[in-house]
């Protein structure tokens, strides 16, 4: 499984491409190592959008 590559316009089919890569991904992941990983995740965002590089 590789990463979705996504287009520059980000539409609905990137989307869906996201979504799947995610859901095959956490198949075999229990609800906490889901939660930590999507909450760590969050955190690079934040930090990202509070310098302004997004």
């Amino acid at each position: 499984m590789s990463k979705p590559e996504i287009s520059s316009r980000f539409d609905v089919n990137d989307i869906r491409k996201i979504r799947e890569y995610n859901s095959l991904r956490h198949i075999h992941m229990t609800p906490e190592e889901i939660i930590a990983e999507t909450q760590a995740g969050q955190k690079k965002y934040c930090v990202c959008l509070s310098r302004g590089n997004l």
